[in-house]
């Protein structure tokens, strides 16, 4: 089922300003997918689509078996803590997410993807590249790897449109957590003629595999972000009571 961009913003819209609003206090238990979806007569892969929109941007917290929580501290922007989509990241920083140079098929498992999914390696997997641009400047060239049975290659050109993790989400796999692994580095040939940049602009290159709440990696992903097109933020807590 394909769920329209606008429905979806429209109610995460309306979840948001409803918690802004201070209906849902923090640490509050918000009313469950079905309810929230019956009582805005939509369908509960929409709602739960939304919901996932306003987890990538920190303002709920979902717990399997327990159900979604106003988070306790308001969302900072690009808190590193956060696993956001480039489209959300983009957006928050006040610029126009958009897409070029789509590619996508099946290609073998690289090591590190074939590890993340219990495959060997070489075999076939779904695989997505793109270059992601705010305000029509190429900010990030970005690799997806999904498993065939989760994301079909015939899938993927119009996925590339949008959020991978909104696709997911509406195929009953909504990525729970990442671990992630941020390393500088150099554009080299290829990387920097995609991203229209001289050979050696400085880079982030950040490294993801994401899980559903069981646990299982629905979706590796490595991203070349150019160094000054963001800043990014990270909550840092402590020390507190453990250097008195």
């Amino acid at each position: 089922m394909t769920i329209t961009r606008s429905l979806r913003h429209s109610l995460a819209q309306e979840l948001r300003a409803r918690i802004r609003s201070g209906e849902w206090g923090p640490g509050e238990r918000m009313p469950s997918e079905p309810e929230l979806a019956r009582l805005s007569t939509v369908s509960r892969s929409s709602m739960r689509s939304a919901i996932a929109m306003l987890e990538e941007e920190g303002y709920v917290q979902r717990r399997r078996g327990s159900g979604t929580y106003v988070t306790h501290r308001p969302a900072l922007p690009n808190d590193l803590g956060r696993n956001f989509g480039v489209s959300s990241l983009i957006a928050s920083s006040g610029a126009r997410p958009g897409t070029v140079e789509q590619r996508s098929g099946v290609v073998g498992a690289p090591p590190a993807v074939a590890d993340a999914f219990g495959l060997a390696e070489g075999d076939p997997v779904s695989w997505l590249g793109r270059v992601r641009t705010a305000n029509g400047r190429r900010v990030v060239e970005a690799t997806d790897w999904c498993r065939i049975e989760h994301l079909a290659p015939e899938e993927l050109p119009e996925i590339s449109k949008g959020s991978i993790y909104d696709a997911l989400a509406a195929r009953g796999m909504a990525v729970d957590h990442g671990v992630a692994r941020l390393t500088p580095g150099n554009a080299d040939g290829e990387i920097a003629r995609r991203l229209g940049v001289p050979t050696g602009t400085l880079l982030l290159t950040i490294d993801q595999v994401d899980r559903t709440a069981d646990g299982v990696a629905v979706l590796v992903s490595r991203e070349h972000h150019l160094a000054d097109a963001f800043a990014f933020t990270l909550l840092r807590r402590g020390p507190g009571e453990e250097e008195r």
